[in-house]
């Protein structure tokens, strides 16, 4: 028998307290994003799926989650991903504007894949992209923005891995495998798997000397001595040239002084069909998955009109407030400011009072039940209300009101009714500090 209460796998309903983390941490991203001078901007839940079918590459074709138009009979797609639509977008009706483009959104994405940890098949991301700039300043720009962004969130032990697609490309292409041939080494690189790649070398045509230099790949992991062994191990232009420009750019990030957070790796190759040049990853030793990833896509909007050089990122909010949680110093503010708490037979005053605080902007409910005091203050407790004010208990003049704190410990101070309001004021952003006179 169906049950009425069951949702579909992969989706799930964002309680008061996800939701409140949620927006925290969107808040965050974004002010980040706005600080750098991009703009916000906001794409359709779903597009036509042959539209964008040829930006979505193999991977995203096998996570898509399709539904019939039933006026057209056309195929729909929610979108699995911000960055083809933005690359439409960009290609179409901003096709003249001046470049750079500069966009960010927070929206949810929709895939549908095994379930994994922190992942659903409706999550939620926050990026930017970048269009127009074929620059190691915007690669640059990129990275920084990552390290700010996961900085502004409250993340402390991260790093970003940084790579070059091209490198491994350069590599490969030298080889002249097959595309079979080629996609087995991919396979084994992707998995950081050594042992792996040096029993699939066996079965391949390769001179030893080609042989060690696809199995010193996965070494090619730490600080900036990565780049000897990179240079002596590329004898094509490709990866000299790619090597060249990740130099720049990582020199670049030792002026912005992020060095601290940066690690190289050349054998990434996430994503090595979508991008183009350098790509990055955000990590934390909390979890064992990427928080944020990105990386330049010169090709994408070349799939609707002239190709434009473009980078761009995102992040995982989910996984970002989950590696916050592990943490431990991730704790969302309260829900509302004050819980107005009124025994008196006269409500004018109690309305009057809430009215003015939030004219103030500040989050006001009234409890409008009967019941004790104790009982008012369980239910702020547990509703995370900060403060209540309270009126007409024994023990208050009738001009008075008593300001309390909800949680230990539970300070509290008489105030005069029609002084509550600029006290409140006087006192925001004191978090912490006891309420006097």
């Amino acid at each position: 028998m169906l049950s009425r209460t069951e949702i579909p796998k992969g989706v799930k309903a964002l309680l008061p307290v996800q939701a409140a983390q949620k927006r925290e941490i969107e808040n965050r991203l974004l002010s980040v994003f706005f600080r750098w001078g991009f703009q916000e901007i906001i794409t359709p839940a779903f597009e036509y799926y042959d539209v964008l079918a040829p930006c979505l590459g193999a991977d995203f074709e096998d996570q898509t989650i399709k539904v019939v138009d039933r006026e057209s009979g056309r195929l729909l797609v929610l979108r699995p991903d911000i960055t083809p639509q933005i690359a439409r977008i960009a290609a179409t009706v901003l096709k003249d504007h001046p470049k750079p483009l500069r966009f960010c959104y927070s929206s949810n994405v929709f895939r549908h894949h095994y379930p994994q940890v922190a992942r659903q098949q409706e999550f939620y991301q926050a990026g930017v992209e970048l269009i127009g700039l074929d620059l190691p300043e915007a690669d640059v720009e990129m990275i920084a923005i990552a390290v700010e962004s996961m900085k502004e969130a409250g993340l402390v032990d991260f790093k970003i891995a940084v790579s070059q697609v091209e490198y491994v490309r350069g590599l490969l292409k030298e080889l002249g495998l097959s595309r079979e041939k080629e996609e087995k080494i991919k396979t084994a690189l992707r998995k950081k798997d050594r042992s792996g790649l040096e029993t699939l070398l066996q079965e391949f045509d390769l001179s030893d000397a080609q042989r060690n230099v696809l199995l010193e790949l996965p070494t090619l992991f730490g600080k900036e001595e990565v780049f000897a062994r990179a240079e002596a191990l590329a004898n094509n232009p490709g990866s000299r040239a790619a090597l060249e420009n990740l130099v720049r750019v990582y020199e670049m990030l030792q002026v912005y002084g992020l060095e601290e957070y940066i690690l190289l790796d050349l054998s990434e190759i996430r994503g090595f069909d979508y991008y183009t040049g350098v790509v990055f990853e955000g990590f934390t030793s909390h979890l064992g998955y990427g928080i944020c990833s990105g990386g330049r896509y010169d090709h994408l909007i070349g799939k609707f009109a002239e190709e434009c050089p473009s980078t761009g990122f995102a992040i995982d909010i989910e996984r970002l407030i989950l590696a916050l949680e592990k943490q431990g110093t991730f704790r969302p503010g309260k829900a509302v400011d004050f819980l107005i708490i009124d025994f008196s037979p006269d409500k004018r005053n109690a309305l009057r009072i809430a009215k003015e605080l939030r004219a103030r902007g500040f989050r006001v409910a009234r409890d409008i039940i009967r019941r004790e005091l104790a009982g008012s203050l369980a239910y702020a407790r547990q509703m995370r209300i900060a403060q209540g004010i309270i009126l007409g208990t024994p023990g208050l003049a009738a001009d008075e009101v008593l300001l309390k704190e909800i949680d230990p410990p539970e300070r509290e101070v008489k105030v005069k009714m029609d002084q509550i309001v600029a006290f409140v004021e006087s006192q925001r952003g004191k978090q912490g500090d006891p309420p006097r006179r």
